[in-house]
């Protein structure tokens, strides 16, 4: 009895092998969609929303997907149009006091 999803074709080669090729210009796609998305300004969902712990500004998306900020302590939620600069091994920077975050990515 096979439990797994994971067969054998009688050559040896796994079926599994079969599928990653099918599913690879999709997996293509979605990557392509989601760099294009992310130039728009979109917020692709590849991580948590940043929140600065040395001045409050934190990261939001709005009803069209665009990611914004603004400062949490304060009641006006406006688009700040400040972004948190990205510097690579997971870690951004605030505009505003220069603190630097570590991302958790989903």
């Amino acid at each position: 009895m096979n439990h797994g999803t994971h067969k054998k074709h009688e050559n040896g080669k796994s079926s599994l092998s079969g599928l990653a090729q099918k599913i690879k210009p999709l997996v293509e796609d979605i990557i392509r969609i989601q760099k294009q998305a992310k130039s728009l300004g979109i917020f692709v969902n590849d991580r948590e929303l940043l929140e600065c712990t040395g001045c409050d500004l934190v990261e939001d998306v709005a009803f069209d997907g665009s990611l914004i900020t603004y400062h949490g302590d304060s009641d006006d939620m406006t688009d700040s149009g400040l972004r948190f600069e990205e510097m690579g091994d997971e870690k951004y920077r605030c505009p505003v006091c220069g603190t630097v975050s570590k991302a958790q990515f989903l």
